[in-house]
């Protein structure tokens, strides 16, 4: 699946529930969801180790691919 990055953020802490660590970047962009007319803002969460956030750049593509889980299993600027 081929996105356009419209955002991204680094995300680092403690869960206050669980008080568990996270450290993960957030990719912004646009698509198709069920129930809605036109594009829907989405989110990805992605390994910070695997994909660091100073080599995501907003407003360029990437394509993308999911697990049968939904979780991201390659993220790649697209060619």
């Amino acid at each position: 699946m081929r996105i356009k990055v419209y955002g991204k953020a680094h995300l680092e802490g403690v869960a206050k529930k669980s008080g568990n660590p996270y450290n993960f970047n957030q990719v912004h962009y646009l698509g198709k969801t069920r129930g809605v007319e036109g594009q829907a803002a989405l989110t990805l969460a992605l390994d910070s180790f695997d994909y660091p956030i100073d080599r995501i750049e907003v407003g360029r593509e990437y394509d993308v691919e999911f697990d049968n889980r939904g979780y991201v299993v390659a993220f790649a600027p697209a060619k």
